[in-house]
């Protein structure tokens, strides 16, 4: 094994570490570390350096581009927050254009899985408990959950990273 394509195999499993380690904190404390999405940004110019095969980077750094600028709009508007927005975009820039629509789609279905469960555990909760069923009907906003949305990128970020490995 060449020792470039060694380098290349490294950066992509600290790729996907870091990403792993924003849906963590995404989960626990439903924030994403501006630093975990600055580092997955910071990694990928090694990777293009390294990679046995030629990178599009500077279609994969247009893409990023746009991403970056379509979740600020998301999260101007409050739809996402701006950790995920962040998220999105580094990761984007690894997949590039060959692998940002399976990306979007990995990362719409985790998504609503996470939803479903989140769904589910809400209305078990309900059920079990009377108080909480008065204190919605008082209080709308009691019972609205957030949703760990990172975890969605996440998880598409792992089918990103395992993809480029096998590529390289």
């Amino acid at each position: 094994m060449p020792a470039s394509t060694l380098v290349a195999d490294i950066v992509i499993l600290c790729f996907a570490a870091l990403a792993f380690s924003a849906a963590v904190s995404d989960i626990l404390t439903y924030r994403i570390p501006n630093r975990l999405s600055l580092a997955l940004a910071l990694l990928y110019p090694i990777y293009v350096v390294a990679a046995p095969q030629s990178v599009d980077w500077l279609s994969a750094l247009a893409l990023a581009s746009g991403s970056l600028a379509l979740g600020f709009f998301l999260f101007s508007v409050r739809i996402c927050g701006a950790g995920d927005a962040k998220l999105f975009a580094a990761v984007a820039l690894w997949g590039g254009p060959a692998l940002f629509l399976p990306f979007t789609l990995i990362m719409t279905l985790a998504g609503g899985v996470i939803a479903l469960f989140i769904w589910l555990q809400h209305r078990f909760a309900r059920a079990a408990s009377p108080i909480l069923v008065f204190q919605t009907a008082v209080d709308p906003q009691i019972g609205k959950q957030q949703m760990p949305y990172g975890a969605a990128i996440a998880v598409a970020a792992l089918y990103v990273a395992f993809t480029l490995l096998q590529v390289s």
